[in-house]
């Protein structure tokens, strides 16, 4: 399975699954954070997962945003981080992160971003890890600008938790 496939199915394992039998499991919970696993074709997938504490604007009609880091050992991918805002992003756009001083492109394809570059990945974690929160904009298909407002607290731990699910 591809590693976009294998994306999508968790975004969307996530998002329904009050209303499917989807076997996302939480491992634990730390403030903010949690650390989550699934199988996927009998292979284990991990992650640390978070909602914002603020969505703005506040009456857009969206679904929920998250922030993912993910583990995949059976694909040899570790810290993947993603995000999804509710709905899908404008093309040719950004995402944009602001942990602190430091600022993070995304790049978008329907409702998901992510970076592309493992050491931006590692730049960002040490970021999250150091920071209270994180700041992520992005620009719907319709041109609605957003800024959804992350807590950090409990990241180091979901993160930790996560990784370490994975390597069992």
């Amino acid at each position: 399975m591809s590693l976009k496939k294998i994306l999508l199915l968790i975004i969307f394992l996530l998002f329904f699954f009050e209303k499917t039998n989807a076997q996302i499991k939480v491992d634990k919970k730390f403030k903010l954070w949690e650390s989550q696993y699934t199988v996927v074709d009998k292979n284990k997938v991990c992650f640390a997962v978070s909602i914002p504490t603020k969505m703005s604007p506040p009456n857009l009609n969206r679904a929920e945003s998250r922030i993912f880091v993910s583990f995949r050992p059976a694909d040899g991918i570790s810290n993947e981080i993603s995000v999804t805002n509710g709905y899908p992003f404008q093309k040719k756009s950004n995402v944009n992160i602001n942990i602190g001083n430091a600022q993070f492109k995304f790049l978008v394809k329907g409702n998901f971003a992510w970076m592309e570059s493992l050491d931006e990945e590692l730049k960002m974690i040490r970021t999250m890890k150091k920071s209270n929160k994180a700041e992520v904009i992005g620009v719907s298909a319709r041109g609605n600008k957003t800024r959804d407002t992350y807590s950090l607290m409990g990241f180091t731990d979901a993160y930790n938790a996560a990784k370490n699910n994975c390597k069992n």
